[in-house]
């Protein structure tokens, strides 16, 4: 088992880290110390078995619990149990196949009770014989980014419709820094390696602004070689209006605000992308700005994101409007229909009574037999019924009547015979006998009493 690192005592200041008792670290080891200790990350490392032999202070920011209470156990020992067995399954194929690891997402408990989202990257770690010692790693507390992007997705799904209204809800996603005040007691090597495995960009700026270190991450953002950066002022990045930005952080961090910001960086190419600077700043033993340190996060999809969703926002509220003005006109076309449709069925009724009616009922004064006059009748019947709503009603009602037996109900709610039925349509008494029988079986009158005349008149008049 890797031997356990010494740390200075919780609480210590701050310049002591970098100046043991006897003999003080070369400075470039002392500047590695130093940017692990100004990180705002949990930075560990375990044995082969999985056991924490080192952390720093941090720790105890994001779980509550202090170094030296974590030393001897392994993380799973601060999940939920599911989450233990889940990431132990996980961790074991990582630890066989023995290479570096990053955002691996995992619950954790903190101290109080609540859950902590981590998201854990690492290498391993082997001693000078080429043997498998552990791993070293970072741990990055997530949790308010997790639910950030939790709330996104039930917001979006829950308006789909109105999707553009709620994307300015979208945030930087960031976590806040916390100062942390552990020391790493490990070679200049473990430094540089823990900070260059990151999958975060870092640099370093002198109280001038001018960069003294990038790490590998970083200057892959920009597309520049460390050469073409250090040395330089971090605002030749930029451009004269995040120029003005950086010039406005410094003298802030100057008077001790650390708030993290989003500024634009431009690409060796020509481009740009967008990032949040979480900043902590430097000071000396008597407390002198010193310069500034950075972890600086690419959030260039998110915010292409964003513009998508303005725009399918955009697009959803242009097909709204044209929805609207097609129902509109359409409101209106159905209007103009009724309005013909009542104008047609007045224009018609006026011609019936005009030039129909009037001819009928000279020809019913002249001599006719019993037949003619039953068939001017039926005729005077059948256009009133065309008038009146009684055909339309025994037709639709579901008692499925036949032509004849139609033209046997109407001369039957006029008050007509059998014998007038039988002369005035040309069938035999006994056929018009059995018409008004099943007439009177499909209106369900075959028991009762009722009068099918009554019955029939009740069908055109139901009020």
């Amino acid at each position: 088992m890797q031997e356990r690192n010494t740390h200075v005592p919780l609480g210590g200041n701050p310049a002591e880290y970098f100046i043991p008792a006897k003999t003080a670290p070369p400075p470039v080891e002392q500047k590695f110390r130093a940017m692990v200790e100004f990180t705002s990350d949990w930075i560990w490392e375990v044995d082969p078995d999985g056991r924490y032999t080192f952390s720093n202070k941090v720790v105890a920011d994001i779980l509550g619990y202090r170094p030296e209470e974590i030393l001897g156990r392994t993380p799973f020992d601060f999940m939920p149990s599911a989450e233990a067995k889940h990431i132990q399954r996980v961790f074991g194929d990582l630890a066989a196949a023995r290479k570096p690891f990053s955002g691996l997402e995992n619950i954790n408990l903190h101290r109080s009770g609540r859950q902590v989202v981590l998201e854990t990257s690492g290498v391993p770690i082997f001693d000078e014989k080429g043997e498998f010692r552990g791993f070293r790693g970072i741990d990055r507390d997530v949790t308010a980014r997790k639910e950030l992007e939790e709330g996104l997705k039930k917001k979006i799904k829950r308006t789909a419709l109105e999707v553009a209204a709620q994307q300015s809800n979208l945030q930087q996603e960031i976590t806040i820094r916390k100062h942390i005040h552990a020391e790493l007691t490990q070679s200049e090597n473990q430094f540089r390696s823990l900070v260059e495995t990151l999958n975060e960009g870092i640099g370093i700026v002198d109280a001038e602004g001018g960069l003294t270190y990038v790490n590998a991450k970083f200057s892959e953002m920009l597309g520049c070689t460390r050469s073409e950066m250090l040395g330089k002022k971090i605002s030749d990045f930029t451009d004269a209006r995040n120029r003005r930005l950086i010039r406005k952080q410094l003298a802030m961090r100057q008077r001790g605000i650390e708030r993290p910001y989003e500024i634009q960086f431009n690409t060796k190419d020509g481009g740009t992308i967008t990032t949040i600077v979480s900043p902590r700043a430097m000071l000396d033993v008597n407390g002198r700005f010193q310069g500034s340190f950075a972890v600086i996060t690419d959030i260039s999809a998110m915010k292409t994101a964003e513009k998508v969703l303005r725009r399918r926002e955009h697009q959803l509220r242009e097909k709204t409007l044209r929805m609207e003005e097609m129902n509109t006109a359409l409101e209106v076309l159905l209007r103009k229909r009724e309005q013909d449709k009542a104008l047609i069925q007045k224009r018609i009724l006026s011609n019936v009574r005009r030039l129909v009616l009037p001819y009928l009922d000279s020809l019913a004064e002249t001599r006719l037999n019993e037949r003619q006059r039953s068939l001017v009748g039926i005729m005077k019947s059948n256009i009133g019924e065309v008038m009146s709503p009684f055909i339309e009603r025994l037709s639709a009602d579901p008692i499925d009547l036949t032509q004849t037996e139609l033209e046997v109900a109407s001369l039957v709610r006029l008050g007509k015979s059998t014998q007038q039925i039988a002369a005035a349509l040309n069938i035999s008494y006994k056929t018009a006998e059995t018409h008004r029988w099943r007439i009177r079986k499909k209106l369900g009158l075959t028991h009762k009493k009722a009068n099918l005349a009554t019955a029939l008149r009740r069908i055109q008049n139901p009020v």
